[in-house]
């Protein structure tokens, strides 16, 4: 049902978008069915007594045009005239309606619907006037029931006639009400999951490098921090700049840069465990975050990064271009922050390029206790 009542209430009229389009396209709807409605009351007038209702017939046959016209408003886009056109019209109607009839017959009822539908047809800016109005149906809605009974309206009409009309419209609004806040609340939770989306969305692009598609700084930091803290596990920090970046940008210019760093993105999120973290630490460098895993394990996880980059060439356009890595790799401590592991990674780094590049070291922190050798190792020495 509400995604029935969206389609009408939501639909684009007048080509306009937003809280301006729906307002517009919910007047349109209003407007379509108060047409409707007093068509339906104006066919029956006729048919009851038309020399009795002869002018009610007339008015509302004023009425029916002006509905017709607000429709035509609201497909050109004056949202807001079509809106005031419209509930100024409907509340003066239903009043009129009701001192030829008295309130027994119900029709006093729509003008708790014009209550709730200012605050659809109106937008936020226009919040002054919703109430405006929506005081307005609810005085017309109390002047009706207490000042416009069937004994002192224009025509007398039967008992049996005034309680078949009352049932029937009192069904009519009160459906149209439950279908109204089934529809306003809907919208909310859709306003709610749209909002959370977009928060979410907002998240994941502030964490995330749009060209490598890697973690960016931030998200990477905020992990070392907790790693790094009093009560951390053990860790291992590597940093790895690729190498002789810079001739690239200045050959081929930083399109082709950036080709070569995508397709690196996209080969180090292959090379990793699922508890690993790889982030863009800026330009040409990666930071690695190994939570759990020894300066060994780490040393060789390293080596396989590095040969994963190198294992062939990065086409771009016409030519190719065989990419390498250094990296410098160290282990975590529990200092309470991570920058004497970054510190040590760098130099590590540098000791890389130093050496040759395409070559992974590694700094062991001051804490850290060597590794025992393997078996095979000390029969080697």
């Amino acid at each position: 049902m509400s995604d029935v009542v969206d389609r009408m209430l939501d639909r684009r009229v007048g080509r306009l978008g937003g809280a301006a389009g729906r307002a517009v396209s919910t007047t349109h709807a209003v407007a379509i069915f108060a047409l409707v409605v007093t068509l339906s009351y104006t066919a029956f007038f006729m048919t009851y007594d038309l020399a009795a209702f002869g002018t009610l017939v007339a008015v509302n046959t004023g009425f029916s045009i002006a509905y017709v016209v607000i429709v035509l408003l609201a497909r050109l886009g004056r949202q807001l005239i079509a809106a005031l056109a419209m509930l100024t019209a409907a509340i003066a109607q239903l009043l009129h309606v009701t001192l030829w009839v008295g309130w027994e017959a119900g029709l006093h009822l729509y003008l708790l619907l014009a209550g709730q539908l200012v605050f659809l047809m109106l937008t936020e800016r226009q919040r002054a006037l919703r109430w405006v109005y929506a005081a307005l149906a609810l005085a017309g809605f109390l002047y009706a029931q207490l000042q416009l009974p069937a004994s002192s309206a224009v025509v007398e009409m039967p008992d049996v006639v005034l309680t078949t009309m009352f049932s029937v419209n009192a069904l009519l609004a009160a459906s149209t009400l439950f279908i109204l806040a089934a529809y306003s609340h809907f919208r909310a939770e859709q306003a709610r999951s749209e909002a959370a989306e977009s928060a979410a969305r907002a998240e994941y692009l502030a964490n995330t490098d749009a060209l490598t598609g890697l973690a960016t700084r931030r998200p990477v930091m905020e992990r070392l921090e907790v790693l790094s803290g009093p009560a951390h596990e053990p860790f291992c920090l590597a940093i790895a700049d690729l190498d002789r970046f810079k001739l690239i940008n200045d050959e081929y210019g930083h399109g082709c840069g950036d080709t070569v760093l995508a397709a690196i993105g996209a080969r180090l999120r292959g090379a990793l465990r699922v508890s690993d973290s790889v982030g863009r630490w800026g330009g040409e460098e990666f930071i690695f975050v190994l939570p759990g895993a020894s300066l060994g394990d780490s040393s060789i996880m390293m080596e396989r990064v590095r040969s994963r980059v190198g294992s062939s060439p990065v086409a771009c356009g016409d030519h190719e271009h065989a990419i390498t890595v250094s990296i410098g790799l160290t282990d975590g401590d529990g200092s309470g922050t991570p920058h004497h592991a970054i510190l040590r990674a760098d130099e590590a780094l540098y000791e890389a390029k130093d050496r040759g590049r395409d070559r992974v070291c590694t700094r062991r922190s001051a804490t850290s206790e060597p590794s025992q050798p393997s078996p095979a190792t000390r029969s080697a020495r």
